[in-house]
């Protein structure tokens, strides 16, 4: 079976070198096909390139998220663009590596002029990385030089906390804003942006303060080419439960969804019978709001677009006067919370979505709850203080 890979996607990023043969997207094959990767065999002879172009992201692509999917492209594009491209996978060194992103890390990207941020080598160290330990687990390698690099320091975005009391006034500064069950729930809950807006009204259970989370809200621009796809992973599907607070807001929504799906219809219907031939019957329509209509909807019943729902909150922020922050941060507000507030780790990781605990771990270590000062008090007591 032929399949294809994504093409080069990712505004605010390096193009990749037209003259590497393998590059994808601007310069290369539109549409490289996987029909030849079972066939191409490496050697540590073979260069990084042809390893990621025709073994290497081919064979991991279809086990991946579709978010996944885009950003590993777009390391691999970048990397094509490197001169660690051209080398043999066996010849690759620790000070090779180090050099090249530590000249990576003071040139600004092309397209935006900017310099790379943390995040952003982190990723494709991550991806060359990943990709050497399946040539050493293969053969083609006897070692993966990535496991010595150290990366530069570069700029990253910190994580905006906000403390209960902040969140209590910007939900209070947007309670007439058509958002703002939108924010108590991402805040109460820790979702990610694409999960939320991906509910449908059959994921949630008012009743029993329960909602499913079976599906990510996609979308590419913002004129509305949406698209469902599935969480970000396996443990990403789960099942949440939300305080009572959330689901009275929640109820409060669905009401509000309904009349405005009434008024809809009305109108609807309205223009219908402007065009109607004298004695057809017009389709029925449901009267109830679809239960597989989006919870989060325009009132014509269209999916609110994330890239407008990341807009409104940034200018609702700005207005409410309180510390600036990402809408992602609402999550990491949400887990840095329950953390800091003594909930055991195991109970955050799984409704966050986490793969496991450690990853919990590792990206909230410092925040977790009883850090110094409880640490110093219980190590007084050798002393009998």
């Amino acid at each position: 079976m032929t399949a294809t890979l994504p093409t080069h996607f990712s505004p605010g990023t390096p193009t990749p070198d037209s003259s590497y043969p393998g590059a994808f997207g601007p310069g290369g094959p539109a549409q490289p096909s996987l029909s030849g990767y079972d066939e191409f065999l490496p050697t540590g002879r073979t260069p990084l390139g042809d390893y990621l172009t025709f073994l290497w992201l081919p064979r991991r692509l279809p086990g991946w998220a579709e978010g996944t999917r885009r950003y590993r492209t777009w390391t691999v594009n970048t990397l094509l663009d490197s001169p660690l491209a051209r080398r043999a996978i066996e010849d690759l060194g620790v000070l090779e590596i180090e050099r090249y992103f530590a000249h990576r890390a003071i040139t600004p990207w092309d397209t935006t002029g900017e310099l790379p941020k943390a995040g952003s080598l982190k990723g494709l160290h991550d991806t060359l990385r990943a990709s050497l330990n399946d040539a050493k687990k293969y053969g083609f390698i006897r070692d993966n030089p990535c496991t010595g690099v150290e990366l530069p320091r570069a700029d990253s975005t910190q994580a905006q906390i906000w403390t209960p009391e902040q969140v209590q006034s910007f939900l209070e500064s947007t309670r007439r804003s058509r958002y703002v069950t939108l924010w108590r729930l991402l805040f109460a809950t820790g979702l990610r942006r694409g999960e939320a807006l991906g509910l449908q009204w059959a994921d949630v259970d008012l009743v029993g303060r329960r909602l499913t989370v079976r599906r990510n809200l996609q979308a590419d621009s913002r004129e509305g080419n949406v698209r469902y796809g599935p969480p970000k992973s396996r443990r990403s599907t789960r099942t949440i439960t939300i305080d009572p607070g959330t689901a009275e807001a929640l109820d409060r929504w669905r009401r509000m969804r309904e009349t405005e799906h009434g008024a809809w219809l009305a109108d609807l219907e309205k223009r219908l019978n402007g065009y109607r031939t004298p004695g057809a019957r017009l389709l029925e329509l449901p009267r109830e709001l679809p239960d597989d209509s989006p919870v989060f909807a325009n009132p014509d019943g269209t999916p609110m677009l994330p890239s407008t729902v990341s807009d409104t909150f940034r200018r609702q922020v700005a207005k409410s006067g309180l510390p600036v922050m990402r809408l992602h941060d609402a999550r990491h507000t949400h887990l840095t919370h329950l953390l800091r507030s003594g909930e055991p780790i195991q109970n955050v990781s799984a409704p966050a979505g986490h793969g496991s605990s450690f990853t919990t771990l590792t990206t909230y270590a410092h925040v977790i709850a009883g850090d110094d000062e409880r640490t110093a008090a219980r190590a007084a007591g050798l002393f009998g203080d």
